[in-house]
């Protein structure tokens, strides 16, 4: 599995807008009035991620060029039902297995050993 958050355009979310709400008309009758009753719900998926969410997206794509910068990739598979956390260098050759374990201890924010 790879991501590229390479590709993520950082003012992307400022330039979608939100769609408008089509227009209804008076006097559309019962079934009409049904309908609205059922469909003025917010359950869709907004236009753009929320701020936070890019944010945090902004800061793993920083993350990644600069491993890039240092000549280092993680790559994820799986194997027997686990995720192997490769570090490789830009050849693809592995440099290190890092358990799954640590990358979770690296995630909270702890120190790199």
């Amino acid at each position: 599995m790879s991501f590229d958050l390479s590709a993520i355009d950082p003012l992307r979310a400022g330039r979608i807008a939100p769609e408008a709400a089509p227009a209804r008309t008076a006097g559309d009758g019962a079934f009409a009035d049904a309908l609205k009753a059922q469909t003025d719900r917010v359950d869709a998926i907004p236009a753009s991620p929320p701020k936070e969410v890019m944010d945090e997206v902004l800061a793993a794509q920083r993350a990644i060029e600069d491993m890039h910068a240092r000549g280092r990739t993680l790559h994820f598979e799986m194997d027997s039902g686990r995720v192997k956390i490769l570090l490789q260098d830009l050849d693809g050759n592995v440099l290190k297995q890092i358990p799954g374990t640590k990358a979770l201890e690296i995630s909270t924010g702890r120190a790199v050993e």
